[in-house]
């Protein structure tokens, strides 16, 4: 009975617009899902088990920059087309959150440029290496020297323009908006609770009057939804002071 009880929900969600939402999770999706669900009127209510700026969740040690990065999925060129006119609009109404930087991706021959290229915001441009340091040059740009990449046998570079956001600071700012939009029906991103199972989740939302329900655990998912492949992926994240003088010293 559980199992039809899930069933029925989810059909409901992708067959009509629900009037009242629960969305489960607080990372920069979860908080967008919510946004976008208030903006279009719908009664929303969002739980997770830690706050959207705790360390251990996955949005806030985040680089933030834009980039369709290791995904063959045609999906994934619509999502990020759509982030990316949302971030050049919050750009250009200066929102501190959001800066262009310069990227430069190295590449050991000539290579066909991604569709993504295209936008005319991003400046995209495919260089070779003497190209690439001339323009870094005139530009400002601080590059690895040279020496060393042409000994790594790169011939080519990318070079382009996106933008990249302040994780923690847009986090919090859109919770605060969540928080003061008159749909907004209950908010509790500390519940310390985590749910096992989705009909865990229905159940919560049947408490809360919910007639729809949008599952934003990101990694949680593999234990919620039985789904193996979602695997979970490490990087590096450095900060910096970017005009320190010891980065543009001569070596």
């Amino acid at each position: 009975a559980g199992q039809d009880s899930f069933s029925s929900v989810k059909s409901s969600v992708f067959t009509t617009m629900a009037s009242k939402v629960l969305v489960v999770g607080s990372g920069v999706i979860g908080l967008r899902t919510a946004l976008e669900l208030l903006r279009r009127k719908v009664s929303v209510c969002l739980v997770s088990p830690k706050s959207p700026t705790h360390r251990a969740t996955t949005s806030m040690g985040a680089g933030g920059l834009w980039m369709p990065f290791h995904c063959d999925d045609t999906r994934v060129d619509g999502w990020a087309s759509s982030t990316l006119d949302e971030l050049a609009k919050q750009h250009a109404n200066s929102d501190r959150n959001v800066e262009v930087v310069p990227k430069v991706s190295f590449k050991r021959q000539l290579m066909k440029p991604p569709t993504w290229s295209e936008t005319s915001f991003l400046q995209f441009q495919q260089l070779g290496i003497d190209s690439l340091y001339k323009h870094a040059s005139r530009n400002n740009i601080r590059l690895p020297q040279r020496e060393i990449i042409e000994n790594a046998g790169y011939t080519h570079a990318w070079l382009f323009y996106p933008p990249i956001v302040d994780a923690p600071n847009t986090l919090n700012a859109m919770l605060q908006e969540i928080k003061m939009h008159e749909n907004a029906n209950f908010i509790n991103v500390e519940t310390s609770k985590y749910f096992k199972t989705m009909n865990e989740i229905v159940t919560e939302a049947r408490a809360l009057g919910c007639d729809g329900v949008v599952n934003c655990t990101g990694l949680g998912s593999r234990t919620l939804c039985l789904d193996n492949e979602v695997v979970g992926a490490r990087g590096v994240l450095l900060h910096y002071h970017r005009y320190h003088p010891s980065l543009w010293r001569e070596r």
